[in-house]
């Protein structure tokens, strides 16, 4: 989002987000509160500039900066000078702090690119059975029980490297596994529709992506590519802002408490 001159411009997958966990908010609710004193105060992203200057999306407060090698540099074209010329790191290590780390560029990363992802081809054997764990002495129906509720896409997937008979056991249910876990704590991994223009693009989109596989989507490992894309990471902190947002104008007096996606 970025405004000027009494107006205000919000990406449409972001206002998609907004909108479609919160249908209750109206266009005259989003201005009055993003023109508010409330709105200025709150830190949301220090990419929310009225010119939208992209490198200004870096971490640059946290950096130790000295004083830019000439005159006519700006302390954010240092900032990326440093960050990308930094010595002792592998040209990876410099991309994904760009990305994720002080560069933060994933926030200007598109955040309704869906990754996709295509079936395991296979999955580590594990250790011997003669290798024991307190794991292995539990009933399936409690194992079940725990990876569905408690435990993580990676904590459920690491459980089949303990030993082959978890693997046997489990194995056939990772999908299944990773489904609910994204359902639980990653829906901003999820499409989601909107009560507004093209407010079911994502949901045709992502149909339209695993059509081939008649719409089975390989769950796990479509986890492990969000966990990776700048597009998702993006959209679980837009998914955040939003919540917070629709608070701020609660807090005005223009909604009472309702539910939300």
């Amino acid at each position: 989002m970025y405004g000027g001159y009494n107006k205000f411009y919000i990406f449409l997958y972001a206002y998609r987000i907004l909108i479609g966990r919160f249908p209750e908010l109206e266009p005259y609710m989003i201005y009055a509160t993003l023109a508010s004193d409330e709105y200025k105060d709150a830190e949301y992203s220090n990419i929310a500039d009225q010119y939208a200057w992209f490198y200004k999306v870096a971490d640059a407060v946290e950096d130790d900066l000295n004083e830019p090698i000439n005159a006519n540099m700006q302390k954010w074209e240092f900032f990326w000078l440093k960050l990308l010329t930094a010595e002792g790191k592998s040209e990876d290590e410099i991309l994904r702090d760009a990305w994720f780390g002080k560069g933060r560029l994933y926030q200007l990363a598109c955040a309704d690119d869906f990754p996709t992802a295509t079936p395991f081809a296979s999955f580590p054997a594990g250790q011997s059975d003669t290798v024991t764990t307190s794991f292995s002495k539990l009933s399936f129906d409690v194992l079940n029980y725990l990876c569905v509720t408690y435990l993580s896409i990676r904590d459920a997937a690491s459980l089949l490297t303990l030993n082959r008979s978890l693997r046997a056991a489990l194995l056939p249910f990772i999908d299944t596994f990773a489904q609910k876990a994204i359902a639980r704590r990653h829906p901003y991994w999820l499409p989601i529709v909107a009560p507004c223009l093209r407010g079911d693009e994502e949901q045709l989109r992502w149909e339209e992506m695993w059509a081939a596989s008649e719409g089975v989507v390989p769950w796990a490992l479509y986890a492990r590519e969000c966990a990776k894309s700048p597009g998702m990471r993006n959209r679980e902190r837009i998914w955040g802002m939003a919540e917070r947002f629709r608070d701020l104008v609660k807090e005005q007096g223009w909604i009472d408490g309702r539910t939300s996606v």
